[in-house]
Parts: C-alpha cells; structure tokens; sequence
C-alpha cells in the first residue's frame, strides 16, 4: 500500500515540477500552448496513475469484495469491588479480497 502512494505522489509531484517549469515560459512568450501542454501532461499522468492502483487485485486473479459488517463485543473485567464491568461493543466493517 505504501509503495502503490509513494507512486501516486511521485507522479503527481513530476508533474507539477513539469507544469511550474513550463508555466514561466508560457507567460514570458505571452502564450498558452507551454502551459496547454502541461495540463494535459499533468491530466495524463494522474489518469495512469489513478488506473494502475486498482490493478494490483486484477493481475493476481483477487479482486475486493462488498464491504461486511459484524459486531464486536468490548471487553469485560472485574473492578475491585467484585463487579463485572463490560465495555461497549463497536461495528468493524472490512472488505474480504477474494482469488479465482
């Protein structure tokens, strides 16, 4: 998971660095293709990144499944008057991976 952001941010700051450095010229010259140009840069490596994250699951045959939900009891102790004293309960939801 780490791996797959540090990807994602690593694109996204190339192309920033690329669209910052075209923009000056862009001004300078008074016209608008250098930062055209970096738009769609920009645009194209957000979209290949944004698509190549969901992959992982599909190339190994495993995909997410719908979201589950369950009850999970809190924990229960004696105090020091001899009493039970139980915590409450919380709902933890998760989505099982699933492989063909």
């Amino acid at each position: 998971m780490f791996k797959k952001a540090m990807t994602v941010v690593t694109s996204l700051a190339l192309a920033v660095t690329i669209t910052a450095a075209s923009a000056d010229h862009a001004e300078a010259r008074r016209g608008r293709t250098a930062a055209v140009v970096g738009g769609f840069a920009l645009g194209a490596l957000v979209l290949g990144a944004a698509g190549a994250y969901g992959q992982s699951y599909r190339r190994s045959g495993c995909y997410r499944g719908p979201a589950e939900c369950r009850w999970v009891g809190g924990e229960c102790y004696w105090n020091r008057w001899g009493e039970e004293v139980c915590r409450r309960g919380h709902r933890e939801c998760f989505h099982p991976t699933y492989c063909d």
